[in-house]
């Protein structure tokens, strides 16, 4: 017989070698069991214990010997069905576990102007309506794609999507003031870098302006993005109308 089929049933196979010497022997000791299933004493003590447990073997003992006997085979599909069972039961709440799972970061790097328009174009697939922050805005964007940025402001307007911006400074306002949908506040001294984070979604863009060519780090991660938000809203309270 392919006990093999029985492993897939749930039993190992030690179990199964066991429940199977049993059925052909009928009652017998655990002596005659090893003999029929080729098995050491310790596997087949253990597997009858298992499987005494599951409810797949009993036992009784006659001139102070114990004997052990298989149960009928048809028992297998109902020890099969209580496992499944026991599983459905809990079902709903492994759903819920597997739910928690954290969820993974997504990270890509960025450079020059192609890098910039790549992130501005991620921006105009947020919802109608929705936000992008801006902390440490500059309004270089204006000027370092006088081609690219009339497109996307229209594109970026036509989709009602606001710019929220905490400015390095009075200069950076000026050069976003004619623009729409567009409003902010002015960081307090010292907070002023040569960065900029842009919050939109589930998404984190670092820009750093320092260098000749622009180049982004860009975050993708629910729980990231909320959490450079609350910053963003801490440093708004303390920022200059």
């Amino acid at each position: 017989m392919d006990i093999t089929l029985l492993e897939k049933a749930g039993l190992t196979k030690n179990q199964s070698k066991t429940y199977v010497s049993l059925l052909k022997l009928g009652q017998a000791t655990a002596q005659q069991i090893m003999h029929e299933s080729k098995l050491h004493r310790s596997r087949v003590y253990d597997a009858l214990e298992s499987l005494s447990q599951e409810g797949l073997v009993t036992n009784i003992v006659k001139d102070f010997r114990k004997y052990y006997q298989a149960v009928s085979p048809e028992k297998l599909i109902q020890y099969i069905d209580e496992k499944k069972y026991a599983v459905e039961s809990i079902l709903p709440e492994l759903k819920n576990l597997e739910g928690m799972k954290k969820e993974e970061v997504d990270g890509a790097v960025y450079k020059g102007q192609e890098g910039l328009k790549a992130i501005h174009n991620e921006m105009l697939k947020l919802s109608s309506s929705e936000k992008v922050l801006v902390l440490g805005a500059k309004g270089y964007i204006y000027s370092d794609l006088p081609y690219f940025t009339p497109h996307f402001e229209k594109a970026r307007v036509k989709k009602k999507i606001k710019f929220l911006c905490l400015w390095d400074d009075e200069q950076a306002k000026k050069r976003a003031s004619s623009q729409k949908l567009v409003s902010g506040r002015i960081l307090p001294k010292g907070f002023q870098s040569d960065s900029v984070v842009n919050i939109f979604g589930n998404k984190v863009a670092i820009v750093l302006f320092k260098e000749r060519y622009p180049s982004a780090f860009l975050i993708e991660n629910k729980e990231v993005a909320n959490s450079f938000r609350k910053w963003f809203d801490l440093i708004w309270k303390i920022s200059k109308k």
